[in-house]
């Protein structure tokens, strides 16, 4: 019996040695674009980022195609389409948007907390950012779901504050967004995303400082005296 369990255990031992051969492997892959799309996205001049973006969206599509269990390969595949979206800013996004939108689906049915549960961030993301129907899939309320959602799982995450940020600031809630952004912005480092980490802490100052500037240009409540009541005009 005991001979039977160490065997067991070896081999249990073999498997996950293996497993974890194989998830280095893919993080390599998938580090490479994450690189590649910092590089793009904060020191490539805009003009030349549709393109640059279309090339490695299809360098991503190839690498999920060869890892369709691991759900980084749709996570960043969903990402690229998305920034890849950003940067046409016309009707012709629809697709790409569509696309980003099942790839990060898909990542979170493979593995709802890869990479911290990033997908919720970006697929929260899009729901807010995109038209509502007819023209696309926009839905405030499934926005909120998914960056709670971001948030609830990695507080402190740049990125997940950064979104949540822009949301609360679209829903007029200024306080809330202001907090947000400043949590981006003080939010932990992140190992060998130094350049993102830098572009979206830049990203993050600037929101801020135009936010504050809406802000103060937003009349005080009146006060109502006799009543102690607060009214706006």
């Amino acid at each position: 019996m005991k001979s039977y369990l160490r065997a067991t255990f070896v081999k249990f031992i073999g498997l996950l040695l293996l497993s974890v051969s194989a998830h280095a492997e893919i993080n390599t892959e998938i580090r490479q674009l994450q690189k590649e799309w910092s590089h793009i996205k904060y020191n490539t001049e805009q003009k030349e980022q549709e393109v640059a973006l279309e090339t490695l969206s299809r360098k991503a599509a190839t690498i999920r195609q060869n890892q369709t269990n691991n759900a980084d390969a749709y996570l960043w595949e969903g990402i690229i389409l998305s920034t890849y979206a950003g940067s046409i800013g016309t009707l012709r996004a629809l697709d790409a948007v569509n696309h980003s939108r099942d790839a990060l689906e898909q990542s979170l049915k493979l593995d709802p907390l890869a990479s911290n549960g990033a997908a919720n961030t970006y697929l929260g993301t899009l729901y807010f950012l995109v038209p509502e129907w007819p023209i696309a899939f926009g839905d405030f309320e499934l926005a909120k779901k998914y960056l709670d959602k971001a948030i609830e799982l990695n507080p402190d995450d740049i990125d997940a504050n950064y979104f949540y940020g822009d949301f609360l600031r679209k829903q007029k809630k200024y306080q809330q967004a202001e907090a947000a952004y400043l949590k981006a912005i003080s939010a932990p480092a992140r190992p060998g995303r130094e350049l993102a980490d830098k572009g979206r802490r830049d990203e993050a100052h600037k929101r801020l400082e135009k936010l504050r500037k809406r802000m103060s240009a937003i009349p005080p409540p009146r006060v109502n005296l006799e009543f102690g009541e607060q009214s706006t005009v």
